[in-house]
């Protein structure tokens, strides 16, 4: 269904009027609001990921907007969460928003009503948005309740579009159940069309150890948040739906580093830890520790308080690769709660150009060749949405345990057609947790008639840091890091280089300045990667 086909009128007349008296159940999203952002939006502070708009406004609908994106966001109400977390106070501020979006918008408007739009709205009202539907302004009361019946049916019209949304697809299906949970016209059609997308998501969306296809942990979070919520609502879910969750929750659990949240690859943030133990707790089943997730694409290093995750996986598969990022062989590194080393991140509600940034190979904790992608990026036919990633391939991925510790593997072909060279990457963690220690090696295949370089090729390996930990160079080929909590950390290596650069952490609630470490050399394109120039190795040791 295209875009002009739903501005049309006759489309929009086929929506109805038929609306609901009242809700009779509110969902029960097990997500964690963030209460600062509450506080901000209170006071009229509106701020999307990096964006903000300037000033107070009470009402953000008609006042100007940073971009498009910022725009679309806030036709989500994704923001919704945040204020409802400041308790019974924000009541009338939440009846506030949503009486005057219905006012602007509650008939129709081209952007607002895109269904995924619509799907993230719906499934924000009838969890956080009780107080606009039980004490907002009387005589808008029935103008909230037909637009919201309207918007249950525009997702129900759209169910071909949204399934090419994938993570859109399964906000819908939630959201349907809810609008049948809530005794909306048609309820039963609606709880089993929902209900029905979901299986379909499960089905065709997650690797069968339980990730999504985008590789994302932030992904697999929000999808279980809304199969979770969904679920409640149903009298008996189906059988697809009840032995996925626990399946999901496992993986999510690997996925996690030392202060609860998650890892940040492949287009996600760290999340809140406190909405990752919530939906954890809402999960049953059997709980299943692993430390390899051989289809998703990741190793977990876990040593005492020591926390690490690799990805040690290629591109997702095509259609699920608009957020994927150019991070073979990076990882994060947590000891106790507090993080050490991240790739830079990528919060979902970062604007389309940031995100962008923050796909590129140096957004990330490993080796770069000549500030070059490890994949590629390829634009979409016709030139809409964004750019789809594609290669490397990684191989050769081993997990070894002895004595002293943990060893993982891998390698990636990512530079092979442009240097000739591989990248292999080692990852030691003693048991202990009080050391990790790596080898990059750059490798020329033995067989490889591609022409060879005739210069040298420069590359770096980078080590991003979290914002909170301090770092200095203290000796030659040696920096010391320092965390709030106190952890002293060296990072020693035979690099002919160190260096100490700025960097950025996309990975939170908002952008924060932060550092990286970046380790600097050239490799011989003749290379074989089992001594200098071609092999660096370092180690970080707790001091």
């Amino acid at each position: 269904m295209s875009d002009i086909w739903r501005a049309n009128p006759f489309h929009r007349m086929r929506l109805g009027d038929a609306a609901p008296d009242r809700i009779e159940r509110w969902g029960d999203d097990p997500r964690v609001g963030d209460t600062e952002r509450g506080r901000e939006i209170g006071r009229g502070l509106w701020r999307i990921a990096a964006e903000r708009m300037a000033g107070e406004h009470a009402l953000p609908w008609q006042a100007p907007h940073p971009s498009r994106h910022f725009t679309a966001r806030l036709h989500s109400f994704s923001w919704l969460i945040d204020l409802a977390a400041i308790g019974p106070s924000a009541n009338a501020r939440i009846a506030q928003l949503i009486d005057a979006w219905i006012e602007h918008y509650g008939e129709w408007d081209e952007l607002a009503w895109d269904p995924e739009l619509t799907a993230e709205r719906l499934f924000a009202w009838l969890c956080w948005g009780r107080p606009a539907f039980e004490m907002g302004a009387p005589e808008r009361r029935i103008a909230l309740m037909r637009s919201a019946a309207r918007q249950a049916r525009l997702l129900l019209m759209a169910q071909s579009e949204l399934g090419e949304r994938h993570l859109g697809s399964i906000k819908a299906g939630a959201a349907l159940i809810l609008a049948g949970a809530a005794g909306f016209p048609e309820a039963i059609r609606l709880a089993e069309q929902g209900e029905e997308m979901l299986m379909e998501a499960c089905a065709k969306q997650f690797f069968s150890d339980g990730g999504h296809l985008s590789r994302s942990p932030e992904a697999l979070a929000d999808a279980l948040c809304d199969i979770v919520t969904a679920c409640d609502m149903l009298e008996e879910p189906a059988q697809i739906l009840r032995d996925a969750m626990p399946k999901f929750a496992n993986m999510l659990r690997m996925l996690r580093l030392g202060d609860g949240g998650l890892g940040c690859f492949h287009g996600g943030s760290e999340d809140s830890a406190a909405s990752v133990d919530a939906v954890l707790a809402r999960v049953g089943g059997e709980m299943r520790a692993f430390q390899f997730a051989q289809h998703t694409g990741y190793q977990r290093l876990e040593a005492g308080p020591l926390r690490a995750l690799f990805d040690v996986g290629g591109a997702p598969p095509l259609a699920y690769s608009e957020r994927a990022h150019a991070s073979a062989l990076s990882f994060e590194l947590s000891s106790e709660q507090e993080r050490l080393i991240v790739n830079v991140g990528a919060a979902r509600e970062l604007a389309p150009a940031a995100r962008m940034a923050a796909r590129a190979t140096n957004g990330h904790s490993t080796l770069v060749l000549a500030d070059a992608l490890s994949a590629s990026l390829e634009e979409p036919r016709r030139g809409k949405g964004p750019a789809r990633l594609t290669g490397p391939t990684l191989d050769d991925v081993r997990r070894s345990s002895d004595d002293s510790g943990v060893t993982v593997q891998g390698r990636h072909d990512g530079y092979r057609d442009k240097f000739g060279l591989l990248h292999r990457r080692y990852l030691f963690v003693d048991h202990e947790g009080k050391n990790l220690r790596g080898i990059d090696e750059m490798i020329r295949p033995t067989k490889l008639k591609s022409p060879t370089p005739k210069k040298n090729i420069p590359y770096v390996a980078r080590f991003h840091l979290h914002p909170s930990v301090r770092a200095r160079l203290v000796e030659h080929q040696m920096a010391l890091l320092e965390t709030p909590g106190g952890q002293r950390w060296r990072l020693r290596t035979d690099a002919p280089e160190i260096v100490i650069a700025p960097s950025i952490y996309w990975g939170g609630p908002a952008p924060r300045e932060s550092l990286q470490i970046v380790l600097v050399g050239e490799a011989d394109p003749m290379g074989h990667g089992l001594a200098p120039p071609n092999r660096i190795r370092w180690a970080l040791a707790r001091a």
